[in-house]
């Protein structure tokens, strides 16, 4: 491998901040870019796939813009322009004069039009990469900005030309009426049939004085007035852009293969490998000449071939290996097996075989006959070091000093196991040896629905793609990036909790539609039991559970004002008094809650951290008996709704008021309870064994006790006693599985209801 032109180690390009506008959905999204990772995360349609898909276009070649990919903001003004064209009477090219009127329209054309501004970092050592776009000339390092824009027409004479061509295409059809389906309807009609008519894309430099390097969250979208494009060539020496897509079954399995023409099917895998092989070998191909020779060595020696073959291509190879294979029981080698079926040395299907055993070449096995998701492992390992060698060898020039890759869920190919340590090790497959290109960075952009991959990586390096409702200032659904490494501020306390957490639970937070906070193990089992059950619509909806108690729920609450979905908080009332603590050492005496049981005493507290500190912030326990829906419901954010559940009175048991979602489910079930203990037959008069174990101890309770109020205090000393919990939520799951009444606590079905609502289509547009 030839060595790649060395640069300066102080003269170092990253790509740190880019803005999307006007691009389906993201009609002003701002994205600040991880020096080596970034991992976009977020809900289904927040617009992480329209991000990656806004590159593509803007960046890498043959990927075609659509006017789907106009964003729906823009429609209504683009066909009122469509509709003034409709209205021309002759060519306006051949026409003097107006020039104000089609500047104007020009004006409208391109403001409406998709762009994309990149920021880079550059270090002084980089002067003749990022010269074509520097807006000073006293530069001695730093940001570095340019726009690319979608222009279907870039000046008067073009959008003229524009103008006439699509009257002349809507001419015959205009008066058809509304109703009417022949194309074009319309301007955006227009451009899905003529897509070329969109134009090309021209790249623009910014002013550096008002960059987002510098203080990112005063940054503002600058305007081009009068700017000069700056030839794309200038751009592309600057950067490449490499793309793996969510597309899944990169291995072929033994049935495809079988099915495919000839004896084998090539695998992605394979594929990729002997392209790999053949520039190393210089095959052309089309002609003969140097395979020509390659026969000629085959017939003299040909396992020599391939061993040549095998060492060409030795060193990528172990780099693939550093995701982790292969196992102790994959197979442990991989060989070329060259043969003269044709003139094409390697375009067969068996080029590339593996064996089973490292040193032994006697067993050879064919791609589709290992597994699948060894196929899909190697096959995305080997198109990452491809791109590294295709960037380090480019065909005209020297290497782009940025290289970012983008790789849509790359779940779709990778066992769990490999998730967790995906980021890390794909940014080392794509990263050049420092030795041989010190100044060259690449940086990885993934996105993602795997909470697996994501929680692998630091908060830093996370970016939340969230979706921003329609509201009176935005007409049009939209999108917004929030990094959630700045979530926490510098509560680092707080974020090491959050981070610690995310990491044990694994949980779907950063990808769901709403979220439910729930006390303990027992509503953990049992509130995704009743929602299967009462409520349908909520059912289908995409719900994350996190258990956490709710002395720790708070410490998430900057978390759910960034992320801004509907989350329920279901959280135990916990009464508590006031009593003396151990004197502080001056003497002085200090207070502290003991919980106790709510038996009707004066004088109770709220002990619950998170309904003191966070929400309605009461402290009086009697101030949460009836509570307001605004004491229910925190709106202090805009877009951003919780509501918080806690016990309240139960009707059915004389408006006792439990403490925990225990007492509350035995309150509200007492008929049930109690009948657990009469004698009962099954359908063919066996006998049914009474409940045991904590279900057991609940229903004598419940069977002694007479009052309310006393069978709240027994019930308290059961719960604070040896009681299991988690044993007394298993059972209640097996009976409400089995069909057993068992309903659920009304504080919590009047939560769920509120989310169901809260969830249902439109809701958003009317908030």
């Amino acid at each position: 491998m030839p060595a790649v032109p060395r640069t300066p180690v102080s003269s170092e390009i990253k790509l740190r901040f880019i803005e999307l506008c006007q691009f389906r959905r993201l009609t002003k999204a701002q994205l600040d870019i991880d020096p080596k990772t970034t991992i976009l995360v977020g809900a289904n349609n927040s617009g992480k796939t329209s991000i990656l898909a806004a590159l593509r276009h803007f960046l890498a070649d043959g990927s075609p813009f659509s006017a789907f990919d106009i964003s729906l903001s823009q429609w209504p003004k683009l066909r009122a322009l469509g509709k003034t064209w409709e209205s021309l009477t002759e060519d306006p090219s051949t026409v003097a004069g107006e020039q104000h009127h089609w500047e104007n329209q020009l004006q409208l054309l391109l403001g409406a039009m998709p762009t994309l501004d990149l920021w880079f970092d550059a270090e002084a050592g980089t002067y003749h990469h990022v010269a074509p776009f520097l807006s000073k000339f006293s530069w001695k390092g730093g940001a570095v900005g340019v726009r690319l824009r979608l222009e279907p027409a870039a000046n008067i004479d073009e959008i003229k030309q524009l103008a006439w061509t699509y009257h002349v295409a809507r001419s015959p059809i205009k008066d058809m009426g509304a109703d009417s389906l022949a194309w074009p309807i319309d301007l955006l009609d227009f451009w899905l049939r003529e897509p070329s008519k969109l134009g090309q894309v021209r790249a623009y430099k910014l002013d550096a004085k008002n960059d987002p390097l510098t203080n990112f969250s005063a940054y503002s979208t600058q305007t081009l007035s009068g700017a000069v494009p700056v030839e794309r060539k200038h751009l592309s020496r600057l950067i490449r852009v490499d793309f793996v897509a969510a597309q899944r079954g990169l291995g072929s399995e033994e049935a495809d293969s079988r099915s495919a023409s000839g004896p084998h099917r090539v695998g992605m895998f394979s594929n990729q490998l002997l392209k790999f092989a053949r520039q190393h070998l210089n095959v052309a191909s089309t002609g003969h000449g140097h395979r020509a020779d390659l026969i000629k060595a085959v017939a003299e020696a040909q396992s020599e071939l391939d061993k040549k073959i095998h060492e060409a291509i030795a060193g990528s190879v172990e780099e693939v290996k550093e995701l982790g294979y292969p196992g102790l029981h994959d197979p442990q080698e991989i060989r070329f097996r060259t043969r003269i079926q044709t003139a094409d040395l390697l375009d067969h299907g068996t080029a590339v075989q593996y064996s089973m055993h490292k040193e032994s070449l006697e067993e050879l096995l064919p791609e589709y006959s290992i597994g699948l998701g060894y196929q899909n492992l190697q096959s995305l390992s080997y198109q990452l070091v491809s791109f590294k060698a295709a960037r380090l060898r480019p065909e005209k020039g020297f290497p782009a000093p940025v290289h970012l890759v983008m790789i849509e869920e790359p779940e779709a190919h990778l066992h769990v196991q490999v998730q967790r340590v995906f980021p890390g090790k794909a940014h080392k497959l794509i990263s050049p040896n420092e030795k041989d290109a010190s100044g060259l960075k690449s940086q990885l952009l993934i996105s993602t629905h795997s909470s697996h991959l994501a929680h692998a990586e630091s908060f830093d390096r996370l970016r939340y793609v969230r979706r921003v409702a329609k509201s009176a200032e935005t007409p049009m659904a939209t999108t917004e990036v929030v990094n959630l490494g700045q979530v926490f501020g510098s509560d680092k306390k707080t974020r090491q909790f959050a981070e610690r957490y995310f990491r044990v639970q694994h949980t779907d937070l950063l990808f769901a539609n709403a979220a439910i906070f729930v006390e303990g193990v027992a509503e953990r089992m049992l509130v995704p039991l009743f929602i299967e059950r009462d409520f349908s619509t909520l059912n289908s909806r995409y719900v994350s559970f996190l258990d956490i108690g709710g002395s720790h729920a708070h410490r998430l609450k900057p978390l759910v004002e960034k992320l801004r979905i509907p989350t329920v908080i279901i959280t135990d009332i916990d009464p508590a008094e006031e009593k003396e603590g151990k004197p502080k050492k001056n003497g002085d005496p200090t207070l502290k809650l003991v919980a106790v049981a709510n038996t009707g005493q004066a004088g109770l507290q709220c002990g619950n951290q998170t309904l003191r500190g966070w929400h309605p912030k009461l402290q009086q326990l009697d101030d949460f008996k009836d509570p307001t829906g605004a004491q229910l419901v925190w709106k202090e954010i805009a877009g951003c709704s919780v509501r918080f559940a806690w016990q309240l009175p139960v009707a059915e048991a004389g408006n006792s008021w439990p403490s925990t979602f225990e007492d509350s489910l035995v309150l509200t079930n007492i008929p049930w309870f109690k009948q657990l203990l009469d004698e009962k037959v099954d359908e063919c008069g066996g006998e049914i064994e009474p409940p045991t174990g904590a279900l057991a101890a609940v229903a004598k309770k419940v069977a002694k006790a007479g009052s309310g109020p006393e069978l709240l205090g027994s019930l308290h000393d059961l719960m604070h006693g040896s009681f299991k919990k988690g044993d007394f939520a298993a059972s209640i799951f097996e009976m409400i599985s089995s069909g057993e009444p068992v309903n659920c606590p009304k504080y919590i079905a009047d939560a769920l209801n509120w989310l169901q609502g809260q969830l249902e289509p439109g809701q958003e547009a009317m908030e």
